[in-house]
């Protein structure tokens, strides 16, 4: 459990990174928990759990407004209403530092792009090809589909404000190996910033386990860092993989009895708090709120490290999702995540 301490509070902008990394240990077996998010009058959304020694999830479909109708089986797709409820939607994100895209080319065509088994991208009614928006990255975690963040912020602020881009990995199970995925990453990346409008100093990544793991090891390898130039992070139920080498604002979100990982995520907060000069002390971060999930209340346990050259969130919650091994994405975390992202300078 984290200790509390001091705290800072932070803005709001998101982008999405939806990638998977390998990992050492089990595989990832579903796509994360269902749940009301109290008080915001929406659900956050989630997938259907499977059991752990599956490895061969699946992620519930957002529909809309209401409570999760979903759970289920390895095989079964839960239908989880809301999408966390985020912001009010439609707004044209102010002008920032424009890609090389801008102006190229207008909306897409339903404003989505899709080359099979490789990415997809969407884009927000209100994209025209001139002004550039935020870009969320979303990494999926192993057996879970490439569209497991789509799914996730499906109704959301996310859709409705971000340029959203998932990958694939190249992995038959569908997990991530940087070694062989590393290549893939960048050359979307590369692609967001040479054909569409994207603004450069908004670019944001989450991930769920073994996709939150291809962000930290990201994070360690400092050219394919900095070319990717995240404004900031929130990975799910990732891994220590060493020391990161650059700063960077972070809401690291893990179980603190998760299951599949043994563990809180401790080292890898250890991590995040070095590369950001952060003290120890810490205060609780209320800014979270709780929220509902497998007919229980969660609390997210969010704590704010003080005296971080960047902003350093650690959500050390309860959420029994993914089978009860509380490694599934939790109920607050999809509105948890846009909120921190717009709130980093």
């Amino acid at each position: 459990m984290p200790s509390p301490g001091a705290r800072f509070s932070l803005p709001a902008v998101a982008l999405m990174v939806l990638a998977c990394s390998s990992e050492a240990g089990s595989p990832d077996t579903g796509g994360g928990g269902s749940g009301q998010v109290t008080g915001s009058g929406a659900t956050s959304t989630g997938g259907a759990e499977a059991p752990a020694s599956s490895g061969d999830g699946t992620t519930g479909v957002s529909t809309g407004g209401g409570s999760s109708t979903g759970g289920g089986s390895s095989t079964e797709s839960a239908a989880s209403t809301g999408g966390g409820g985020m912001g009010t939607g439609g707004a044209e994100p102010p002008v920032g530092n424009p890609s090389p895209g801008c102006g190229k080319s207008g909306r897409p065509a339903n404003g989505r792009v899709t080359v099979d088994n490789d990415h997809i991208y969407t884009f927000p009614d209100s994209y025209d090809g001139s002004t550039p928006f935020p870009l969320l990255v979303g990494f999926h975690a192993c057996g879970n589909p490439i569209d497991q963040f789509i799914n996730l912020t499906r109704g959301s602020a996310f859709e409705a404000e971000y340029v959203r881009a998932v990958g694939r990995s190249s992995d038959a199970g569908g997990c991530w190996n940087y070694n062989d995925d590393i290549a893939k990453v960048l050359r979307i990346y590369d692609d967001l910033m040479e054909n569409y409008c994207i603004d450069m100093d908004r670019v944001f990544a989450t991930g769920h386990s073994s996709g939150a793991q291809m962000i930290v090891q990201i994070l360690g390898h400092k050219s394919d860092a900095e070319h990717m130039n995240f404004r900031a992070v929130a990975p799910v139920a990732a891994s220590d993989y060493g020391a990161l080498q650059v700063p960077m604002p972070v809401m690291y979100i893990q179980g603190k009895n998760d299951t599949v990982r043994g563990g809180d995520g401790a080292s890898t907060v250890a991590r995040f708090r070095a590369a950001n000069m952060c003290e120890t002390s810490s205060t609780p971060y209320a800014e979270v709120m709780g929220c509902q999930s497998s007919g229980r209340a969660v609390n997210p346990g969010c704590i704010s490290y003080s005296g971080c050259s960047e902003p350093t969130i650690w959500c050390s919650h309860d959420d029994p999702s993914y089978s009860n091994t509380s490694h599934g994405v939790p109920c607050f975390a999809i509105q948890a995540m846009y909120d921190f992202f717009a709130d980093v300078p």
